[in-house]
């Protein structure tokens, strides 16, 4: 990736970034690689559990017409974990050199190629490296060693409860980063594997009976322990440790699923990662597990993350309370523990005897956690209180008294649940219809809009009537938009066709609300010395001006004054107060959009954490529909170095300054006083090659290439919170994760409304398999891009 930076009192700050590297091929390999004696290469690296132990080796590859087949992230100048400035391998591309070759691995340390030092190098000096390598490269990598494993066999008899495990892992699955292995997950009570003692979660599969389980995939897997009889031998392998990712709970997951006695976890992530992102699949799973095929109902459970093409079909999107006839309809016991959301879920009912039922789980509340609540369940009793007949305030009332400890028993039971529903539903069409805000009006405004934020229609208490879910990003067909107050619309899927009808919010009632809540926000940040405790909020336009902050003769270059996410105290712009907040700061709520054909395809831009690694993937795994354009410099040309492959040498620097100012370029930067660019005409190259240009820049070159005409598919991938990001990166600091997160915030409050999505996750195979899907759904014949008239 080549970077260029800003400096300001003596500290190198990262600003933008034009160029990955991906390399990749097929090729003959003719050498055998040697083990480097213990520490006799590469520097060390920070490590939770004392100092690591490391193996070293050197894997010769012979670069034919794509590449090494490789993926790489990390630098001096953009670490990849922590403040580590190793480069990491982060991808082995199927098919390519080194996985023909098969023994570089995924987290594997680059520490040389062939005799250049790259265990300190920048991004771009390892990448240069690679580039300049020859036909022949020789890696010299380092990567931890292996726990040492005890290899015994033991002996399992089948009970009625079957084997009584859960495994996870497999080519394509991986369990553990960069390990194909089968690995044990849940010890299930009653099966056989407790009542025999030996098997523990963490262990590795190695054989059942006579099948070989090392490097097969998971279907493989489930096949071969389908295949036994009665008695059952399984050769394990006991590590030395427990890996991070393998809970330890013994309990069944509710994502577990029972192949001839056997519980297997959905193919697509580990069984907690699956608890944890899928809670839609949980509510709808069995109480036990039963016979069912391998192949779940559950879009998200089969979806192959690693497969472009293989993404979900346009328009189809998931009901996150549809009804399996399958499940059970028997009073179950349900026993939850209350958090700081309470116990997170809703009621209704409790008239003329018709039953108490849960309307509304909360993610990320006890119930949803829990996986074993349902919307439908009619609550029979509480703490063994009986709700049978009981009103609508009673069952609160015995809800609210019920301690810590919660017993629920339910019942599920979804048609008189609809039937109930339905009969709400005519309750508030009828108050709407008759109340002043009725959308019953004379003149109907029609329009498509796409949404700037997420809406729960059951977290919105004033719905007058049956209200319509959707997502930032998602195109709505507003049918009617004459009400002030409330919009009935319709959602557009990505082939165009329409479904639902529903209520939503008006953009004056959005905007409303927003600046009443914003209103009542107590701002707080990092304070200084001088400030007495001034709070360090700024509002958007402020933002820009500091963060962004561009020369007066170049309005698209960045400025030496100010580097992105810089810190700029109170002193320097004052404090700010209320009103100034409130004032002319934009509140996200629609755009109005027009459908246009499609006659080029569309650059791509992700922003937020993970975004290098998912621009690697992206051309590494779909070289024939992803590629990164050449980038324009002053700077004298190398010998290696080829005008229009490495970089579009321009004559003059007064050039590019002029070509800066007629709006020819989307970014400019200046680097030890050369400037570097990338140009409208470079994106436009790859797009008329019918790829999606990659491109590594700022948000305010989202606008700009919609002012040249071509419309971005831009994504914000947005973490949960600092502790998801400390999730999916072990190694980092709650500082680090605190920072990242400050920034992805700050992004989404600058350039909200010209993303195309906001992508969130669990894990990292979760965000990159959504962002794949944004892509495609994206990719046309036809795309709504924002109309001439604003709302």
């Amino acid at each position: 990736m080549f970077s260029w930076w800003h400096f300001r009192s003596g500290h190198r700050v990262r600003s933008v970034s034009f160029k990955k590297y991906v390399d990749m091929i097929m090729y003959e390999q003719d050498g055998q690689g040697q083990i480097w004696p213990q520490g006799s290469e590469g520097g060390e690296s920070d490590y939770i559990n004392g100092e690591p132990e490391w193996e070293y080796e050197t894997i010769p590859l012979f670069r034919g017409n794509t590449g090494l087949g490789f993926s790489i992230a990390g630098g001096a100048d953009n670490p990849h974990i922590g403040e580590d400035p190793s480069i990491f391998i982060t991808k082995i591309i199927p098919g390519g050199a080194a996985a023909e070759d098969g023994r570089l691995k995924i987290n594997d340390i680059i520490v040389k190629v062939n005799e250049v030092d790259v265990s300190e190098a920048t991004h771009s000096e390892a990448v240069d490296a690679l580039k300049q390598a020859g036909t022949r490269v020789v890696l010299h990598v380092k990567r931890l060693k292996a726990p040492t494993e005890n290899v015994l066999e033991i002996q399992l008899i089948k009970s009625n409860k079957g084997l009584g495990f859960s495994i996870a892992g497999g080519i394509g699955n991986q369990h553990i980063p960069g390990d194909n292995g089968i690995f044990v997950t849940k010890i299930i009570e009653g099966g056989a594997a407790e009542q025999d003692g030996r098997l523990a979660v963490g262990d590795r599969l190695i054989a059942v009976n006579e099948a070989n389980l090392d490097n097969v995939t998971h279907e493989e897997a489930v096949a071969a322990l389908k295949a036994t009889q009665e008695v059952v031998n399984l050769t394990i392998a006991k590590p030395s440790y427990i890996p991070d990712n393998v809970s330890q709970d013994q309990g069944t997951p509710p994502s577990a699923r029972k192949v001839e006695n056997v519980a297997v976890v959905a193919p697509t992530s580990s069984p907690d990662t699956f608890i944890r992102s899928s809670p839609d699949f949980r509510r709808s799973s069995p109480d036990k597990p039963t016979n069912v095929s391998l192949h779940s109902e559950n879009t998200y459970a089969n979806e192959d993350p690693g497969s472009f093409g293989m993404l979900k079909q346009k328009g189809q999107r998931k009901d996150p309370y549809f009804y399996d006839p399958h499940i059970s309809r028997d009073p179950r016991k349900i026993i939850l523990k209350k958090g700081s959301t309470g116990l997170g879920f809703n009621i209704v009912g409790g008239e003329n005897g018709e039953g108490i039922f849960v309307s509304f789980i909360l993610a990320g509340a006890p119930a949803d956690l829990s996986g074993e609540l349902r919307r439908g369940d009619q609550i029979l009793s509480v703490n063994g209180k009986d709700l049978l007949l009981a009103t609508h305030e009673e069952a609160a009332g015995a809800l609210k008294t019920a301690g810590d400890t919660v017993e629920l028993v339910v019942q599920y039971r979804p048609d008189e649940y609809n039937r109930f529903e339905a009969k709400i539903q005519d309750l508030r069409e009828q108050m709407m219809n008759t109340s002043t805000g009725s959308l019953r009006t004379t003149q109907k405004r029609t329009l498509y809009v796409r949404a700037l934020f997420d809406y729960e229609p059951t977290k919105d208490s004033g719905l007058p009537s049956k209200g319509l879910a959707f997502k930032y990003g998602d195109i709505l067909h507003v049918t009617n938009a004459s009400d002030d107050e409330w919009w009935q619309a319709r959602y557009v899927t990505p082939d165009g066709e329409e479904e639902g009808m529903g209520i939503i919010p008006s953009k004056k009632r959005v905007d409303r609300k927003e600046r009443a809540r914003l209103k009542n926000v107590k701002f707080t940040g990092k304070t200084s010395e001088k400030t007495n405790g001034n709070v360090q909020h700024m509002n958007a336009n402020e933002k820009k001006k500091k963060n962004f902050s561009f020369s007066k003769r170049f309005p698209f270059m960045k400025s030496k004054d100010h580097a992105v996410g810089e810190d700029i105290s109170a002193d320097e712009r004052g404090a700010d107060s209320e009103a100034s907040y409130r004032g002319d700061e934009p509140i996200l709520s629609y755009e109005a959009v027009v459908q246009q054909e499609l006659k080029y395809t569309r650059p791509v831009i992700i922003l937020g954490p993970l975004k290098d690694r998912i621009n690697d993937d992206l051309i590494s795994e779909f070289p024939d529909k992803f590629g990164s354009c050449v980038p324009h410099t002053t700077r004298p040309r190398r010998d290696y170095e080829a005008d229009g492959r490495d970089y579009h040498f321009v004559d003059s620097r007064e050039q590019m300054e002029r070509d800066i100012q007629n709006h020819l370029f989307i970014e400019a930067g200046q680097y030890n006083e050369n400037l570097y660019g990338t140009s409208v005409a470079s994106v436009k190259e790859v797009a008329e090659k019918g790829k999606h240009c990659i491109l590594d820049v700022s948000g305010n070159a989202i606008k700009r290439l919609q002012v040249a005409g071509l419309y971005p598919v831009a994504i914000l991938i947005k973490p949960k919170s600092i502790e998801s990001i400390m999730d999916m990166n072990k190694r980092i600091t709650e500082e680090q994760a605190r920072l990242t997160y400050e920034r992805t915030m700050k992004l989404e409050q600058e350039f909200g409304e010209y993303f195309t999505a906001v992508v969130q996750g669990d894990t990292a195979n979760e965000i990159y398999a959504k962002v794949k899907e944004v892509i495609r759904d994206q990719s046309g014949p036809t795309i709504w891009v924002p109309a001439k008239e604003k709302l």
